[in-house]
């Protein structure tokens, strides 16, 4: 049962109105939080979006490598040579057509995983460590699409998403921390703490954190396409790979403003209007 709470129309009606962008919400809660943060909002070369950093690479990379280390001790790696082989010579094609744009070193040392698991995923960890689950090799058809797949990955590595995503959340964080030390130490809005607690985290997930995780995911789409056509790939299998991404997840999706990722029939359609525009090929 869901409690109602009486909010007295006053503190509202009286609150001022605010009209801020995300990026903007985001770099104001940095800058008056207690905590010793050095921020950056700068822009993105390869991406030409503006970036709220907050931690460096060497600091994420070092984060995650605890986790990276735990992930191959306890997560079974495939013992299938051919498929390891088949990853590793995508992976190699695609990182060297996206060593093309001047934004990734094509020779650097990558840790390229292949989980054997069912799971229909792949992920990117700082640090240039990549990891690919058995599943979503099985469902790609063909290798233009696990091309789209690791293309993607790389490109949530020159987007910097690891590291803005960090930042955004431990601002946001902070940010309601301190909300929540101010409601308490004010004698009106003391009573109703809990609530605007709950209503402010909403707030911040629903219109800052999940915004800018679909957005990282959509430029890490249109990255991968161009990494793929670099690398001589048929970029048009990056829209059937979403489609069959779609097919296989159906019934078990969240609606979009509630996930970390756009519906994958939106992503389909995303790219090919970006392959049209970009004149990749004719879809």
């Amino acid at each position: 049962m869901v409690e109602r709470i009486d909010f007295d129309g006053e503190i509202l009606a009286n609150a001022p109105r605010i009209n801020m962008s995300r990026r903007a919400i985001i770099c104001g809660i940095a800058s008056g939080s207690v905590l010793p943060f050095v921020t950056s909002c700068a822009t993105n070369p390869a991406t030409g979006s503006n970036q709220f950093i907050m931690f460096g690479e060497d600091q994420v990379a070092g984060m995650a490598a605890t986790a990276w280390t735990d992930m191959k001790a306890q997560v079974p790696v495939t013992a299938n040579s051919r498929l390891k082989n088949r990853v590793l010579n995508v992976w190699d094609r695609t990182v060297r057509g996206a060593g093309q744009t001047g934004y990734v070193d094509p020779n650097a040392d990558w840790d390229v995983a292949v989980f054997d698991t069912d799971d229909v995923n792949a992920f990117v960890m700082p640090g240039n460590r990549v990891g690919v689950y058995r599943g979503i090799t099985e469902l790609t058809e063909n290798d233009d699409q696990l091309s789209s797949v690791l293309g993607h990955e790389t490109g949530h590595v020159v987007g910097r998403h690891a590291a803005e995503r960090l930042s955004i959340t431990t601002a946001a964080s902070a940010g309601l921390m301190l909300g929540q030390i101010a409601i308490t130490q004010s004698e009106t809005l003391s009573k109703y703490g809990t609530a605007i607690g709950a209503l402010g985290g909403a707030a911040m997930q629903f219109g800052v954190v999940l915004p800018y995780s679909r957005r990282h995911e959509s430029e890490a789409d249109r990255l991968g396409v161009d990494y793929m056509h670099n690398a001589g790939y048929d970029v048009k299998q990056s829209v059937r790979l979403w489609e069959l991404m779609a097919a296989n997840s159906e019934g078990q999706r969240q609606p979009e403003f509630m996930s970390t990722h756009p519906d994958p029939l939106n992503r389909a359609a995303a790219l090919k209007q970006y392959i049209n525009a970009k004149g990749y090929a004719l879809m």
